[in-house]
């Protein structure tokens, strides 16, 4: 298992107070909103952690560039992909590459 699977496996195994407590620090080290690709349509309906959450479920927007590889949260989840709010959390993508 490697380290992004222990911090999100650790995460989801702990009880809804303590996963709300980790989901609110990680919103406060989340800079998807200072993204060039972040848009009106995200920020209207408050969407952050794109890495932990996966893909924006309804905002559509162009590829501007990408500040996930700065971002504490994807350095603190041991993640290295981009645009995860085009292409969704590390899981979504891995889906997509195998074709499921």
């Amino acid at each position: 298992m490697n380290s992004s699977e222990v911090f999100l496996q650790k995460i989801a195994g702990s009880d809804a107070t303590a996963r709300a407590g980790d989901i609110d620090r990680l919103h406060e080290l989340c800079i998807c909103n200072s993204c060039l690709t972040y848009n009106e349509c995200m920020r209207e309906k408050g969407e952050l952690l794109f890495c932990i959450r996966g893909r924006s479920p309804s905002c559509t927007f162009e590829k501007k560039g990408c500040t996930c590889p700065t971002c504490p949260v994807t350095k603190l989840a041991g993640l290295s992909r981009t645009y995860f709010c085009i292409r969704g959390s590390k899981q979504e993508q891995r889906s997509t590459a195998q074709g499921l």
